[in-house]
């Protein structure tokens, strides 16, 4: 089952949203050393899977998914998602 996050925006008429999004895995590659040992970055893709305000749900605009998709990739803390892989995998 994919893990889900929520982050909230705001809107420029001031509006509150509060956005659903999944976020694959990101490993920064390789760019140094042997060749063969060098890869390029992968994951981190995101994808918003609802928005919604506390009135209900809302259609974003093609500008803010872009936007908003850029910052939740530059704020995600990757870090935890490991942190919590690896308890997930001590636990069997």
């Amino acid at each position: 089952m994919a893990r889900t996050y929520f982050k909230d925006f705001e809107r420029e008429d001031g509006t509150e949203i509060t956005v659903e999004y999944s976020i694959t895995p990101y490993d920064s590659g390789v760019s140094s050393g042997p060749a063969e040992s060098c890869y390029p970055p992968e994951g981190g893709e995101v994808e918003i899977l609802k928005s919604f305000t506390d009135a209900g749900p809302i259609k974003l605009t093609d500008d803010e998914e872009n936007a908003w998709c850029t910052e939740i990739f530059e704020s995600h803390d990757f870090s935890a998602d490991y942190d919590d892989y690896d308890d997930w995998r001590d636990d069997y």
